[in-house]
């Protein structure tokens, strides 16, 4: 028997590239790709140390077959909601993160800030 069905919005097996961090913790961000991305969460491996309920902040662009406008820069806050161990380049565990609420930004911001810590952000369209 099939399982049911409960998300309220479409998933695409899209690779995106993202980063992910807890939220509000202060550590480095973890540079990974998503499984599947919808509006409402996306799906991705990584080697944080997640428990179910942790927040994370995502940083992305979504793009415009998800959102149907122009793929934009997205930060994201959200919660895990369900996690399995793998063997995965990109970690350990499979993770799922619905959105809680998120903002659009623009690469320019994206960019300004990761070089004040230090990193390099290229636009994906480079």
């Amino acid at each position: 028997m099939k399982p049911i069905e409960r998300r309220r919005t479409e998933r695409f097996n899209l690779r995106i590239g993202l980063s992910v961090s807890l939220l509000n913790s202060g550590a480095r961000e973890q540079s990974t790709e998503t499984l599947n991305i919808s509006a409402g969460g996306m799906h991705f491996a990584t080697n944080l140390s997640l428990r179910r309920s942790t927040a994370v902040q995502l940083h992305f662009r979504m793009p415009e077959e998800i959102s149907h406008v122009p793929a934009t820069d997205w930060v994201c806050i959200g919660h895990v909601v369900h996690m399995k161990t793998v063997n995965s380049p990109n970690g350990s565990l499979s993770v799922g993160v619905q959105f809680d609420c998120y903002e659009v930004v623009s690469t320019e911001s994206l960019a300004g800030r990761a070089r004040s810590r230090g990193n390099d952000v290229r636009n994906s369209d480079e």
